[in-house]
């Protein structure tokens, strides 16, 4: 019988730890949005270079280098069919973003506020720059606007929100992991 009842406590217990990480609360975007986060290199010195991926609601983290008429995040907002058109210019990397941490980051994605920033500052020349976004999904006007978490290279500016700097430095640990 105590062993019953030590089984069943076990299992309440596993209960009750899974439930908070299946959570709707904890990833609660907008299920039209497709694309969550990401991260671009640019470089115009010393020939063309233009490369990144994006990381999609189910973790798999989409990679492109040079792809043709790339729109830039900065260039939206983007309708649904423009981000469609951009992930079609993607390739599916075999890395793919655990779903815990997955939802830690797409938790602090809906904090980041895109209200006070650094003022950019002169780092190099000739370094290009890597920049680091999330995306905000509006579904009344069905929406992608990309909020800058930071931009390091020649000039770098950094959102001053510690949601940004986190989910910028989570970024780059994805991005080591592509390597």
């Amino acid at each position: 019988m105590k062993t019953r009842s030590f089984l069943v406590s076990l299992c309440m217990i596993a209960v009750a730890i899974a439930l908070p990480g299946c959570s709707d609360d904890e990833i609660s975007v907008s299920d039209e949005q497709e694309i969550l986060f990401e991260v671009n290199y640019v470089n115009y010195a010393w020939g063309f270079q233009n490369n990144g991926f994006l990381i999609d609601k189910k973790g798999r983290v989409r990679t492109y280098d040079k792809p043709k008429d790339w729109k830039f995040a900065n260039a939206g907002p983007f309708t649904v069919a423009e981000m469609d058109e951009r992930v079609a210019k993607t390739t599916i990397s075999k890395y793919t973003v655990p779903a815990n941490e997955l939802s830690e980051y797409v938790s602090k994605l809906r904090r980041v506020s895109d209200k006070d920033y650094t003022d950019p500052v002169s780092v190099g020349a000739d370094m290009g720059a890597s920049s680091f976004y999330v995306y905000r999904y509006d579904t009344g006007s069905k929406t992608y606007q990309a909020v800058l978490l930071q931009s390091v290279g020649d000039n770098s500016v950094y959102n001053k929100d510690s949601d940004a700097k986190e989910i910028a430095d989570w970024l780059v640990k994805v991005r080591q992991a592509l390597l």
